[in-house]
C-alpha cells in the first residue's frame, strides 16, 4: 500500500466496516426482502453513477456519503424501507468511485482490497462483541462521517475537480458485446464469492444453531479479512503474471467449494475455517480482475454485475436449504465463467 493515499484508503476502510457491520447483522435484523435489497442494491446501484456523475462529476462522492447517512438515519427510525434504498445507492456509488480512484494500477488495486478487509476485521470484533442494533447504526453514522472527510483530504490532495476522465468508464453502451456479456458474467460470479462469507457461511450455521449466529461467526470474518491483509500484495505478485484466462481459475475453484459447501461441514467451528480459508485465497486472486477490467474498461459492468450475483446468492440461499441453494448458485456460476472464458478464447 502506498503511504501517501492513507486518506482514500481511510476512507474505503471506515465504509467497509460500517457495510461488513450492516451485512452481518441483516441476517438476523431485516427481513428477506429488505435483506435481498441492501445485498442486491450496494453494487447494482452503481447503475445510479453515469447520471450522477453528469451531475456532480468527481464531487459525486460526497453525495453519495451523505445518502448513505440518511439511509442509515431512517433505519434507526425505523424507516427499513426507504433506510435500504438510500443506504444501499449512497454506499454503492461511494464504493465504485473509491475503487476506481485506486484501480488504475495494480498496488492500487491491491491497496483498495486491503483497506477494504481491514474494514471487515474491524466489523468482525464489533459483531463478536455487539448486538445491539440501535448502537450499531449510531456507531455507522459516525464512521460514514468519518469516510466523507477522509476523502475530502484525497479529493482536495488530488485535485480531482480538474481530473479529466474517460467517457467510456461510465457508460453502459458496450454491455451487450461479446467482453461486456464476459466481463458482466465474471461480475457476477465475484458477486457470489464476495457475499458468500456473509450469507451462505451463516445459513448453514444457523440451520443447526437455532437461528442464532454464534460468537465464532465474527472470528471468521477476522480470518477472511486478516488473510487478505497479509497476503494480498504476494498472491497479487503471483496472479498478475496470468492472462485473462487464467486469472479465472481461482473463481473456478472458489465455485467448486460453494457448490459443496455442505461437505465441509461448515456449520462447524472446524468446517467454516477450512471453508473460509479456501475463498480466502481466492479473494487475493480475484483483485486483478479489477485491474483486467478497468484496462478494458468494462470495470463499471462488471461491478454492477457483482451485485447481481450477491443478491442472486441470497436470494437462492434464504428462499431454499442452504445446501440446494450454494449448490445451484455455484453450478450457474461454473457455466457462466465456462461462457466468459469462451468469449476470452476467441477475441
Amino acid at each position: 500500500m502506498n503511504i501517501k493515499n492513507y486518506d482514500i484508503y481511510l476512507s474505503r476502510t471506515t465504509s467497509a466496516l460500517c457495510l461488513f457491520l450492516i451485512l452481518s447483522e441483516a441476517n438476523v435484523w431485516l427481513n428477506p426482502i429488505n435483506n435481498t435489497l441492501l445485498v442486491l442494491g450496494y453494487r447494482l446501484f452503481i447503475i445510479f453513477t453515469p447520471l450522477f456523475f453528469i451531475v456532480f462529476k468527481h464531487r459525486l462522492s460526497f453525495i453519495a456519503f451523505i445518502l448513505a447517512e440518511l439511509g442509515i438515519t431512517a433505519w434507526i427510525y425505523n424507516y427499513l424501507l426507504t433506510g435500504t434504498l438510500l443506504f444501499s445507492i449512497g454506499i454503492a456509488i461511494s464504493g465504485y468511485m473509491l475503487k476506481y480512484y485506486s484501480s488504475f494500477t495494480t498496488k492500487g488495486a491491491a491497496g483498495n482490497k486491503i483497506a477494504l478487509n481491514i474494514g471487515s476485521i474491524f466489523s468482525g470484533l464489533i459483531v463478536a462483541m455487539f448486538h445491539n442494533i440501535k448502537f450499531i447504526l449510531i456507531f455507522c453514522l459516525i464512521i460514514t462521517a468519518t469516510s466523507f472527510f477522509s476523502f475530502f483530504k484525497y479529493y482536495c490532495r488530488e485535485n480531482l475537480s480538474q481530473l479529466t476522465t474517460e467517457k467510456s468508464h461510465f457508460k453502459f453502451n458496450k454491455i451487450f458485446s461479446p467482453m461486456g456479456i464476459a466481463w458482466a458474467s465474471i461480475g457476477f460470479v465475484i458477486g457470489v464469492k464476495l457475499i458468500a462469507i456473509v450469507s451462505i457461511l451463516p445459513q448453514f450455521i444457523m440451520q443447526n444453531n437455532a437461528g442464532h449466529l454464534p460468537a465464532w461467526f465474527g472470528g471468521m470474518l477476522i480470518f477472511n479479512s486478516l488473510f487478505v491483509v497479509l497476503f494480498q500484495i504476494p498472491i497479487m505478485n503471483t496472479v498478475k503474471k496470468f492472462n485473462k484466462i487464467q486469472s479465472l481459475l481461482p473463481l473456478i475453484l472458489a465455485m467448486i467449494v460453494i457448490s459443496f459447501s455442505y461437505a465441509f461441514g461448515v456449520s462447524s467451528l472446524y468446517g467454516a475455517l477450512v471453508w473460509t480459508l479456501c475463498l480466502s485465497i481466492v479473494e487475493c486472486a480475484v483483485s486483478f480482475l479489477d485491474k483486467l477490467s478497468q484496462d478494458d474498461g468494462f470495470l463499471l459492468i462488471k461491478e454492477i454485475s457483482v451485485g447481481l450475483g450477491s443478491a442472486a446468492t441470497v436470494l437462492c440461499i434464504r428462499t431454499f436449504s442452504p445446501q440446494t441453494g450454494s449448490t445451484i448458485i455455484g453450478s450457474v456460476s461454473l457455466l457462466l465463467l465456462g461462457i466468459s472464458i469462451l468469449i476470452f478464447h476467441c477475441n
